[in-house]
């Protein structure tokens, strides 16, 4: 006798883990090369065209083979659920691409403009993932929008799950995966509309349009495809260096990395066949789901396919009842103990029981009795469970005889359940052998963490580095002058005292404001240079697929996007700041590069604040409230005096004044980012109250007051024995601000 198989495998675990911003990861099986994989020699246009075939050739073989029955609901119910854990995360491969060792490189931008156009930038719920859970409750298909709902259904096959497992896991990795994830991002842009899905009526995907479904179309029918994108970054990534290498001890360009893990050598992989790897193992992943899914939509259409479906899936619970029940002279548990032995014997013993009158479901006991709203078994099924029982009677013939052959639905169960097999699953694959240690100092900290490197050590460091400097900008925040009001007004939100401050900036200006020396200009402009470098860093954490598109996150990934520029290298703000600071006759080292954050130019201290952006950015769930008070800290700090001010400075001897000008544009406080940032702490208190109850909101308000303060922590000798006395508390606990 066998066991029913328990639905948490491997590809499922490591989807559901991999939605995590903050969780920690196993290496994924890239890591094991494919035995006798070989990546081939073609080249970006080369291998669209490849894919691009393949895909149609895949949607011509499943309509010639699903032909009519693709319409039927039962079919398309099954080809959209399988398709969910990829359509769910169309484009979160991209979400870590850029980072701050890499934001202002072309390739970063043109990978973050593709990945813009999947989140639909600037709406909440616009992502391509939200328009597919609108095709599913289209058809009473509601999943979960946390993940458990969708990898403990037991209508998905486990195969469904192994490619976009490895996307996920791989796009927490991107340092380590950068060519991968461009091999697999121009395979799937290419394949364009997955095939299971091409064949779908249009009345099937309800209101989800073709380019939210196309992967390679452009979604606003403005400016370049997702392929055409694609394949600029695949190209840019290939092309090489056309600036001088760093110096002795620097990071690799992000356009061209060349990391330790996999060096470019006689014994390794190059950049181009690494991104040719990613291609060539979507591919085959992508084959095997489509073939898998394939047996299951013809099978969708076997009478018996919704009732065995419901019995596999629900027999592990059902073992453990019905054990005085008898079936065909023997205990229903055990038949669903069985279940793996195949459908046959269950159903047959089924249709012959006194529970059911074939051809006829009204008149069954199962169906009038058990399940009835007086019978011992209400509501444990839901009502389309209930509808796919009547079904299944209905179509029985009144001699009790198969209506068709199931040795196919048998086959087709094992993918069902099955765990991936052999070395390839992911997270079995070996460890590094070595994790990288915590940073040695506050400049080293700034260049790890400019990355999205990841290890136990780093973000222990980059945690207590946090939790610290915000545990100080708590000290006596109540007597702290020019900060956030002491309580939320849930009736006119932020508006009124942020328009207030911006007058108080504004009175702050004037014509008898005074203007730095030269030197003095130089020297703070040069000093700020780790920060500006780094423009947007704080809100680096809401690329995450999820929170980007979220009521609250779309509001802070639209400004993340604001301050690379959109895309544009000519807007992009760190560019610009590199090149006032060349103006001012400093040439620094690349942002990325050792050099940078060694350069004896720096004082130490220059680094500390960009640090704890960094730092408070690998958690943008934990320290959620804190990152929106800073957001709101950030963009209000300049508007409508210091920027004027520094302006004033700049033009007089002689300086560009576009980096103040800009900055006083795009934060202002009616539409630019100040206001967002407004928004968006009060979107995210509104919902406060139904989450913790009443009384929450003064906590959170609390934690978003810190935050705000912590864009200008104190540094006395006070605050510092206060941070510390609270860093013996519980490891987790968050400061209440009294002190």
């Amino acid at each position: 006798m066998t066991q029913a198989p328990d639905t948490a495998t491997a590809d499922r675990l490591l989807y559901l883990r991999a939605l995590d911003p903050e969780g920690a990861l196993p290496l994924t099986a890239l890591d094991t090369p494919v035995p006798d994989e070989d990546p081939g020699t073609a080249g970006a246009a080369e291998l669209a065209d490849e894919a691009r075939a393949w895909g149609a050739g895949q949607t011509a073989r499943f309509r010639t083979e699903l032909g009519a029955k693709a319409a039927a609901e039962p079919v398309v119910r099954c080809l959209l659920l399988n398709s969910a854990p990829l359509a769910l995360s169309a484009g979160s491969w991209l979400q870590w691409m850029s980072s701050a060792a890499n934001g202002d490189t072309g390739l970063a931008l043109e990978i973050l403009a593709l990945y813009a156009a999947d989140l639909g930038v600037g709406y909440p719920g616009a992502d391509r993932g939200s328009a597919y859970r609108a095709a599913l409750a289209h058809h009473r298909l509601p999943l979960d929008t946390d993940g458990v709902g969708l990898t403990s259904n037991d209508r998905i096959q486990n195969v469904s799950f192994r490619l976009p497992a490895l996307l996920l896991a791989m796009s927490r990795q991107p340092d380590r995966y950068f060519a991968e994830i461009l091999g697999a991002d121009l395979f799937l842009r290419a394949v364009g509309t997955p095939p299971p899905l091409a064949v779908l009526p249009e009345t099937a995907l309800g209101p989800m349009s073709a380019r939210d479904i196309d992967l390679g179309s452009t979604r606003t029918g403005e400016g370049p495809s997702a392929l055409e994108r694609s394949l600029t970054a695949a190209g840019l990534y290939l092309a090489p260096p056309t600036v001088p290498a760093p110096g002795p001890g620097a990071a690799p360009r992000p356009d061209h990395p060349t990391a330790p893990d996999h060096p470019t050598a006689p014994d390794h992989p190059t950049t181009a066949d690494r991104l040719r790897h990613g291609f060539r193992r979507a591919a085959r992943e992508y084959r095997r789901w489509c073939e898998a899914l394939l047996r299951e939509a013809v099978l969708a259409h076997h009478p018996d396919y919704d009732i065995w479906r419901l019995l596999f899936g629900r027999a592990r619970q059902a073992a453990v009842y019905h054990g005085r029940y008898r079936l065909d002279g023997r205990p229903l548990a055990e038949w669903f103990a069985d279940i793996e032995s195949g459908p046959a014997p269950f159903l047959d013993a089924l249709a012959a029981s006194p529970l059911v009158r074939p051809g006829k479901p009204d008149h069954s006991p199962l169906i009038r009795g058990l399940i009835s709203e007086t019978g011992p078994m209400f509501r444990v099924f839901t009502e389309d469970e209930v509808a796919a029982i009547r079904r299944w009677i209905a179509q029985l013939p009144a001699d009790g005889t198969p209506a068709a052959d199931r040795r196919a639905l048998h086959d087709v169960q094992r993918d069902w359940f099955r765990p991936t097999d052999g070395p390839e699953s992911p997270g079995t694959a070996p460890r590094r052998a070595a994790e990288p240690g915590a940073p040695a100092s506050t400049r080293d900290a700034y260049r790890r963490l400019l990355t999205r490197e990841d290890s136990p050590a780093i973000r222990r460091h980059a945690h207590d580095y946090a939790r610290r400097w915000l545990t100080r900008s708590a000290f006596r925040l109540d007597a702290a002058p020019h900060q956030l009001p002491a309580r939320w007004d849930p009736e006119r939100g932020l508006t009124p005292w942020l328009l207030a401050e911006h007058d108080r900036h504004g009175e702050e200006f004037g014509d008898d404001t005074p203007v730095p020396t030269r030197e003095q200009l130089i020297a703070s402009t040069l000093q700020l240079a780790p920060l500006i470098m780094i423009d947007g860093a704080w809100l680096q954490g809401f690329t995450d697929y999820r929170l980007a598109s979220s009521p609250v996150g779309h509001l802070l990934f639209q400004t993340y996007w604001d301050e690379l520029g959109n895309g544009e290298r000519e807007l992009n703000h760190p560019r610009i700041y590199r090149r006032l600071l060349s103006q001012m006759g400093h040439e620094l080292p690349p942002t990325a590069s050792a050099a940078f954050a060694e350069w004896p130019g720096f004082h130490d201290r220059s680094f500390a604040l960009p640090v704890f952006w960094l730092s408070v950015s690998r958690f943008p769930r934990t320290f959620q409230p804190e990152i929106l008070g800073l957001n709101l800290a950030m963009e209000l700090s300049g508007v409508g005096g210091s920027y004027r001010t520094a302006r004033v400075g700049l033009e007089k001897y002689g300086f560009s004044t576009q980096f103040v000008d800009l900055h006083n544009t795009i934060d202002n406080v009616a539409t630019g980012h100040s206001a967002w940032a407004a928004e968006a702490v009060d979107a995210f208190m509104a919902q406060v109250p139904g989450v913790l109850g009443p009384g929450g909101d003064r906590a959170m308000w609390r934690r978003i007051r810190i935050g705000y303060r912590s864009l200008n922590s104190p540094r006395t000798l006070g605050s510092a024995l206060y941070a510390r006395l609270r860093a013996r508390g519980p490891e987790h606990s968050l400061p209440t601000g009294r002190g």
